[in-house]
């Protein structure tokens, strides 16, 4: 006889999911990308505690056979999720579940490893997260963190590591002539051991396993936005994606192209990527030989359509939106572009 199918609700979620014949109540969420505390998985460590408000289901260790038909949102019938079969369809109530893609911000202490100067006024700071699984922590590639000095001042920088560089993030920061603040973080990180951080921030990020086959990804990056970029083009590499990427990275002086050879090393070992620096004033003395243009002028003038791409920018609010503008007049829509400008500094509808 096969084995019936049951369905389980989640918390206060209306979503009900499909439940495979002999599945644990932990394995249904972690193949359907929930998360939740939980440890040894063999009903030990007693972590993935769970609330039984409607239903059957039999838990193999400690061995208990549980029931709750009273349908209250709370319950005292506990259970453990990693060897609980459920009997019928289900309804629990579980304390610190994540859905798919949530995330926990954490407020932590890292090591400054680093800092380094990469042109006249941008440095390279190299942190390094706690070892310990407490404080553990997930980002997805173009999110960002802020920093937090002990006066209790803040500011964001995104992270220009990708996730699969695990405990070690590394910031691009430009010293801003005449702001104490930034001048207060730079002697921070310059002269302490430690500085203390909040992550993951923001909602502009690539996630390689979301991202559909032989989709054409355009990076574009002005200034120092080309720390969040950096992030998601190595997060693409280390994912082993064949999705053609074109990365455009601006500035208004050659001198800010601060990173010169690592573009250059992507497009060069890697078929699918091809890089173009702009620069959009020059001057005499620059010496730059290169395309001398705005960027949102060079992307639209190097496509004839836009419609089945995936864009992801970081810059300022004025940069993004006259790319969004150009862009547009090549098909791409704005659901189509990705960038942190849009959360913080939206402007209104057309």
């Amino acid at each position: 006889m096969t084995p019936s199918r049951f369905r389980v609700r989640l918390n206060d979620q209306p979503l009900w999911l499909d439940v495979e014949p002999g599945e644990t109540l932990l394995q249904l969420l972690e193949r359907h990308g929930y998360r939740m505390p939980r440890s040894c998985r063999n009903g030990v460590c007693e972590i993935c505690e769970f609330e039984l408000i409607l239903g059957e289901i039999q838990q193999h260790y400690p061995k208990k056979h549980l029931h709750a038909y009273n349908n209250k949102k709370e319950s005292d019938i506990v259970g453990l999720a990693c060897t609980s079969v459920p009997l019928s369809d289900l309804w629990v109530n579980i304390k610190g579940l994540k859905r798919p893609g949530e995330q926990t911000v954490k407020r932590l202490n890292c090591d400054i490893a680093q800092v380094e100067k990469l042109n006249n006024d941008v440095y390279r700071v190299s942190l390094v997260l706690p070892a310990t699984a407490s404080q553990a922590v997930a980002f997805y590639a173009g999110q960002y963190l802020e920093i937090i000095l002990p006066d209790g001042r803040q500011a964001a920088f995104s992270i220009g590591s990708a996730p699969e560089a695990g405990r070690n993030l590394e910031l691009h920061i430009r010293e801003v002539a005449g702001s104490d603040m930034s001048s207060a973080i730079l002697h921070h990180l310059q002269t302490k051991k430690q500085v203390e951080i909040e992550i993951p921030k923001g909602e502009c990020y690539l996630r390689a396993d979301q991202l559909a086959e032989n989709t054409p990804v355009i990076l574009a990056a002005a200034s120092t936005g080309f720390a969040q970029i950096k992030s998601i083009m190595e997060h693409l590499l280390a994912s082993g994606k064949n999705n053609p990427i074109y990365l455009y990275w601006g500035a208004r002086v050659a001198g800010d192209l601060y990173h010169l050879e690592l573009p250059l090393e992507w497009a060069a070992q890697n078929p699918n990527v091809t890089y173009h620096p702009v620069v959009s004033e020059p001057g005499d003395q620059c010496g730059w030989t290169g395309r001398v243009d705005l960027l949102p002028n060079a992307i639209k003038q190097d496509f004839d359509s836009l419609e089945d791409v995936v864009v992801y920018t970081s810059g300022s609010p004025a940069m993004v939106y006259a790319l969004l503008d150009a862009l547009e007049e090549k098909g791409l829509k704005e659901e189509q572009m990705h960038s942190d400008v849009f959360a913080y500094a939206p402007r209104p509808k057309k």
